[in-house]
């Protein structure tokens, strides 16, 4: 058994150092919205309203991850990824003594410096993910000994560090602030598991650098976040630019 063992672990060390491992910073500015169902107190007017007013956003990822080649053509990646989720709840035409949020307040402002008293509610999650994706290259073919293209899928493990409202009023303000930061008002999911589905397209700069291009659909499994009327996921396609480094 102890041989056995031995034998084992000599051919994971020699796997280990025979492997190309390369690090990799990366970029990801995306197109984030989200899925959106009624709650147990939900009703079919309040989702139509909700569905008039959100919007799609952008948001920003970025972080390192490795690159760990099980041959010339297949390849782990394992990653630290500051992740941005968001999408934006538009309110239009607020009236005096109208509220805003019961967290900011009424409007009191009788003036008519804008045609109409807009507020945009941008509904921000911010996570710690650790993304682990199989890459496969498509072809053997490396195209001009330089290029080359993967398809590139998996799980996006994501930890949730802040859940945020930041409400932007166009033009006008309350309280004599047109930026207000609130708590979020729905109950948030605190660690998630995401699909991550895509492909990857490959650079070679020189001997040690790699230029990679990394777009990807993000979509969780578990709810992002919920209250008694509405549940939803938080999802977004986003394209990852980084340089990787053979070490």
């Amino acid at each position: 058994m102890k041989k056995s063992i031995l034998i084992l672990i000599t051919l994971c060390a020699f796997s280990y150092a025979e492997a190309q491992i390369r690090v990799e910073g990366f970029l990801t500015p995306a197109i984030g919205y989200r899925h959106m169902t009624s709650g147990p107190m939900g009703t079919a007017d309040l989702m139509d309203s909700l569905k008039n007013a959100d919007k799609v956003r952008q948001n920003w990822s970025g972080g390192v991850k490795l690159l760990v080649g099980i041959d010339k053509y297949t390849s782990i990646q394992f990653g630290v990824n500051y992740k941005g989720m968001s999408f934006t709840r538009l309110r239009e035409d607020f009236q005096f003594h109208d509220t805003v949020h019961p967290k900011i307040g009424r409007v009191e402002d009788l003036s008519q410096t804008v045609l109409s008293k807009d507020a945009q509610f941008f509904h921000k999650y911010r996570y710690i993910s650790i993304p682990v994706i199989f890459q496969k290259s498509f072809t053997k073919t490396v195209f001009n000994n330089k290029m080359q293209f993967y398809f590139a899928s998996g799980l996006d493990f994501d930890f949730l560090i802040q859940d945020d409202m930041y409400v932007s009023l166009n033009g006008w303000s309350v309280k004599g602030e047109d930026r207000h930061v609130i708590t979020s008002d729905y109950e948030s999911t605190k660690a998630n598991l995401a699909l991550n589905l895509g492909a990857r397209f490959e650079y070679k700069l020189d001997e040690y650098a790699t230029f990679s291009v990394q777009p990807a659909f993000n979509y969780p499994l578990l709810l992002s976040a919920k209250d008694d009327f509405v549940q939803f996921r938080m999802y977004q396609f986003g394209i990852s630019v980084g340089v990787s480094y053979l070490l």
